[in-house]
């Protein structure tokens, strides 16, 4: 049998199925239906970290150089630290499932179902909020004043309503309704 056909190693540790799964260099992430995230290395075949991420299933997942992003359908959306294998932080308020996960850069999109609709929502990765209080008073126009936030809903989505885009409206029930790029 030649060398590109020869299994080079089995990998165990999920205690159910295995959805979701990510390679990037000589990492792989893996999220199972026992609510776990695992990180292996492909250098060595072994284990680096096992993250209990989840009450239920990870239904979504996707990592860069610094971070892992998971979604359950525990409704919560997790960063975790790649190279500690640590919770940074939860990204938005939990919902009734987490569908999809996905990011780049400092945005990620969310695509979830509450209050039993499936909705879409765009989050800033920024670093919380305490986080920028040496940056607002080097910079006073880098952020916007707290009072005009709406933090019931997500920072994207109150940063637009608040400035009024000609693109976006308001409807009755608070959703921002955006009219397609031809419209304008």
């Amino acid at each position: 049998m030649s060398a590109y056909r020869k299994c080079l190693a089995v990998l165990q540790g999920h205690t159910s199925l295995v959805g979701q799964l990510q390679m990037r260099d000589d990492i792989l992430v893996t999220g199972g239906s026992d609510g776990s995230v695992r990180v292996w290395s492909l250098s060595d075949y072994l284990a680096i970290h096992r993250l209990a991420a989840h009450d239920n299933s990870v239904t979504s997942l996707q990592f860069d150089n610094t971070r892992i992003v998971s979604g359950g359908s525990d409704g919560r959306v997790k960063v975790w630290d790649l190279k500690k294998g640590t919770l940074v932080r939860e990204l938005s308020q939990p919902a009734e499932a987490v569908w999809r996960v996905v990011f780049e850069e400092e945005k990620a999109v969310i695509m979830a179902s509450r209050a039993s609709r499936t909705i879409m929502e765009v989050w800033n990765f920024s670093p919380p909020e305490e986080d920028f209080e040496d940056l607002r008073s080097a910079s006073p126009m880098s952020m916007p004043d707290q009072a005009d936030f709406d933090y019931s809903r997500p920072q994207s989505a109150a940063l637009l309503s608040a400035t009024s885009a000609p693109m976006l409206q308001a409807d009755s029930s608070d959703d921002i309704t955006m009219a397609d790029a031809l419209e304008t």
